[in-house]
């Protein structure tokens, strides 16, 4: 195994500042970042102010984006192995896609926003690299930014529950605050009290061991912590601390933050607001421990790209349709048998579908949670798996990978939809193409385990060119499975567009 990977580099476009972090995988597989600076472009002060970017910050950040792109040539880091990416802010601004075009016009650099499901996923991937003891503890991850604020839940390393909410520092910023500092933290306690049931029924009563907190404001609480309290290290916390450390900055003005705690101008009006969030969330978990590690998107997203082939994205979407499975209380061995078919017929039939790799792991998510809308109601459960599916955040997929997936859960069962439903219009006709191939493997692999007792043990496919055959062998009779699959077989002839005959 070689010592390092090649250098490859993330720009983070927050709502605060834009970052890039250049580095490689050295030994053992650690990050090893070589190269992190920051730009104050706040991009939030006019994203959350007035809805779009003002011409000065979109002129900031292009310059940014040019000073960015001379650094990488001079670290020889091609674009092929460069990865931006932008946040709530840029979700947010009307005009973001003139940044967008102006940045990969004149720079080559190709900006993605991401959601705040992603976002995340990337935190809790750093978080999880830079701590492994997390593995044995149950851990609350906290993110603050500048337009949200990402919470994660961790059970053994394991990410069992996320959100991201509208409460990022730049946001309540221009939302409360004025000149009567008092009222600003009255308000600020008031705006949390409104949002703290949604970050309740997140931990859902789990015990809390302890709790991690990532992003430049946390990390700036911790050095004042030293610096003020004398906690003896930047990193880590406890509730009396910052407790005692909102006292101390509530006390100070602007002014006396830069003078007397040598605060940046963007970060001594920001540590406020970001003070009090990360109070009242401790206070709400069971006022843990706090470790600041130091990692935060920016790190995660690298380390996603340096270790992008070793499937991260797959494994925690994996791991998150697990998790969504035992709160929905899945019947997991009907979902696993599913499962297990569905993807022996994807594998079996690619000559034929010519579905992209990526689509089995749709599948495999489809198969693992297409019953979770028996949780809601037994009957027409499939519109209800479709409805959760489609709202509820999901880890290592992409928002479009989503709405597919969710659209081929809820056309498992009953008659499909026509080229004119409205459940149809968002896809184009590529797309429509790989959700009816996928429906028509799903409501196969549900028919192979019609009476729900794991009877199929394997699946042959066999295409000569001209038919399809599919041959289950297993245990028992497979009468109702043989019924059931016969029952899809005009679905899945027009789906692979070949006839297709079916041995059980």
């Amino acid at each position: 195994m070689p010592e390092s990977s090649p250098l490859h580099a993330v720009i983070d476009i927050g709502s605060n500042a834009v970052r890039l972090r250049v580095g490689a995988l050295g030994h053992g597989g650690r990050l090893d970042v070589i190269e992190a600076i920051r730009a104050p472009v706040r991009l939030g002060q006019d994203a959350f102010g007035r809805g779009r970017l003002g011409e000065d910050t979109l002129a900031r950040a292009l310059e940014t984006f040019h000073d960015f792109r001379q650094l990488l040539e001079r670290k020889h880091v091609p674009l092929t192995q460069v990865r931006a990416i932008a946040t709530s802010a840029m979700r947010e601004a009307e005009n973001r896609q003139v940044l967008i075009e102006q940045v990969k016009a004149e720079t080559g650099i190709v900006i993605e926003v991401i959601s705040g499901t992603e976002e995340a996923r990337l935190i809790s991937l750093a978080v999880r690299h830079a701590l492994p003891e997390l593995e044995k503890r149950n851990a609350f991850l906290i993110d603050i930014g500048g337009g949200s604020v990402e919470f994660v839940v961790l059970a053994r390393g394991q990410v069992t529950a996320l959100e991201s909410l509208k409460m990022g520092t730049v946001r309540l910023l221009s939302r409360f605050g004025g000149e009567d500092q008092k009222r600003f933290v009255r308000l600020l306690d008031e705006f949390f009290d409104a949002n703290a049931g949604k970050i309740r029924e997140l931990v859902d009563g789990a015990p809390i061991d302890i709790a991690v907190g990532t992003g430049g404001n946390i990390e700036a609480l911790g050095q004042l912590g030293r610096q003020l309290l004398d906690t003896g290290s930047p990193k880590r916390l406890r509730y009396g601390q910052l407790k005692a450390l909102c006292k101390r900055l509530d006390a100070l003005s602007y002014e006396e933050r830069l003078e007397q705690l040598k605060l940046r101008p963007d970060r001594a009006d920001v540590i406020i607001p970001a003070s009090h969030v990360l109070r009242q969330v401790l206070k709400l978990v069971g006022k843990p421990d706090l470790l600041i590690p130091g990692v935060g998107l920016a790190e995660g997203a690298l380390l996603d790209l340096l270790q992008r082939r070793r499937g991260n994205a797959h494994q925690d979407a994996l791991a998150w349709a697990a998790s969504v499975a035992r709160k929905y209380r899945v019947d997991r061995e009907h979902a696993d048998q599913v499962r297990r078919l569905a993807l022996q017929l994807f594998d079996q039939l690619t000559p034929v579908h010519g579905l992209p790799a990526r689509d089995r792991l749709l599948l495999e998510l489809a198969a693992l949670l297409h019953e979770i809308g028996i949780f809601v109601r037994p009957d027409g459960h499939h519109r209800h798996a479709h409805y959760l599916l489609s709202a509820m955040p999901m880890l290592g997929i992409s928002n479009a990978e989503q709405r597919l997936f969710a659209l081929v859960v809820r056309c498992q069962r009953k008659k499909l939809p026509d080229g004119d439903d409205a459940l149809l219009a968002p896809l184009d006709k590529a797309a429509r193409e790989r959700w009816l191939k996928l429906t028509a493997l799903l409501r196969l692999a549900i028919a192979f385990d019609k009476e729900r007792r794991g009877g199929v043990a394997e699946i042959h496919c066999h295409f000569d060119g001209k038919r399809i055959e599919i041959r289950c062998l297993g245990k028992g009779d497979l009468l109702l499975e043989r019924w059931a699959a016969l029952r899809q077989k005009d679905i899945a002839e027009k789906a692979l567009g070949h006839p297709i005959d079916i041995e059980l």
